[in-house]
């Protein structure tokens, strides 16, 4: 919506409550831009330009309406935002009828008009945020270092402060609705922009249907950045009906170390399944890390210990995987894992002894075949072999 169309609904919505006596705007140029009287729409009006000129109130008399060309007689005042003249708001009638009412009239626009501003530089900076999110995230952010600080400038944004990559998704995105993920992650942006969890500071926006924050650490009113993302988490199931999976990448400095940052959160989106990942957790990081392994390495090295485990069908053993997720989730504690799995902790010992017969690895007393067993539940879940078969 135009600055003109907002002129026209605010004479008109006034112009219902002072007795409909007509009411025009005018611009700097002295132009009037919306009016009760539509015909009087883009003609000059001298009082106005007077205004303009002189930032005073200008009063039309009956008989001074000649020396005024465009002009009717009526009270004309400057409309001052922000210590700018805006514009002229014009009251028609003789003045010592409508002094009182102009006055009014104007205090009314300068308001109506300050909270419009306000919206506007709001969704300029919102808008502003969301494309520097994507050229960080999308370019090369070494080429275009000068374009977004610039636009980090135009946004009023500290890029000497220090941030993290946090990214917020659906629990269970649906992979065929993507209007019905995007509808949700603006009510999720609505709850943060609208609560404590996001400053000023911050750089957010949309991305993929995942919630991007680039957040100033360290966090206001909170002790680290789990804990964060622990209250984000609940509070936005209990406003917002949705559970969400959250995950930091680590501190970087500059626009490639906010990449960095954002790019480890991904990965931890989509290397686990806890609903909380913090990459300075050091079981997230050793994770991470193993992960970072490429697929043609997995491939090479890993594949013949899968071949073990399938069975003569060609499908992974269930209870295999499961049982060292479980026992890895566990830091390899018996009596923990044995619980988690609602095993007896023989029946366990039983599993672990059988595991190591079919794929010739001791999980429990060599570090390196360990490893090994490790990157094979990472080489599984990499190829979609834990959710289709599992």
């Amino acid at each position: 919506m135009n600055f003109q169309n907002i002129a026209q609904k605010l004479v008109d919505a006034t112009m219902k409550i002072i007795d409909k006596r007509n009411i025009n705007i005018m611009d700097k140029n002295g132009f009037i831009i919306a009016s009760g009287d539509k015909k009087r729409v883009n003609t000059f009006h001298k009082g106005a330009d007077d205004v303009i000129k002189s930032n005073k109130m200008v009063e039309i008399y009956p008989e001074d309406v000649k020396n005024y060309p465009g002009a009717k007689e009526g009270v004309n005042m400057p409309i001052n935002i922000q210590g700018k003249v805006l514009g002229v708001v014009g009251v028609y009638g003789h003045p010592n009828e409508v002094r009182i009412i102009a006055k009014l009239v104007k205090t009314s626009i300068e308001l109506a008009f300050e909270q419009y501003l306000i919206a506007e530089q709001v969704k300029i900076v919102k808008d502003l945020k969301q494309q520097i999110i994507r050229k960080i995230i999308y370019e090369d952010v070494k080429e275009k270092e000068e374009e977004i600080l610039c636009l980090c400038k135009i946004a009023n944004l500290n890029m000497d402060k220090k941030r993290i990559g946090i990214i917020i998704k659906l629990s269970n995105d649906n992979k065929i609705d993507s209007a019905a993920n995007f509808k949700s992650m603006r009510e999720i942006e609505k709850f943060l922009v609208n609560s404590s969890f996001v400053e000023n500071d911050d750089i957010i926006g949309i991305i993929n249907e995942k919630f991007v924050i680039l957040k100033e650490v360290p966090i206001r009113n909170f002790k680290n950045e789990k804990e964060y993302m622990k209250s984000v988490s609940r509070k936005i199931y209990e406003k917002c009906g949705l559970d969400v999976r959250i995950a930091c990448g680590s501190l970087n400095i500059g626009t490639y170390g906010l990449k960095k940052s954002f790019f480890e959160a991904k990965a931890l989106l989509r290397n686990t399944y806890e609903s909380i990942q913090d990459i300075n957790d050091l079981k997230t990081q050793t994770c991470y890390l193993l992960n970072q392994i490429n697929d043609d390495e997995l491939e090479h090295f890993i594949r013949p210990i899968y071949n073990k485990i399938l069975n003569s069908e060609g499908k992974v053993e269930i209870w295999i995987i499961n049982t060292l997720k479980a026992l890895f989730e566990n830091d390899l504690n018996i009596n923990k894992t044995a619980k988690r799995l609602y095993l007896h902790k023989n029946s366990l010992t039983y599993r672990i002894k059988k595991i190591e017969a079919i794929t010739g690895l001791s999980i429990m007393s060599n570090f390196n075949h360990s490893i090994l067993l490790r990157l094979l539940t990472i080489y599984v879940d990499k190829n979609n072999k834990t959710k289709e078969e599992l």
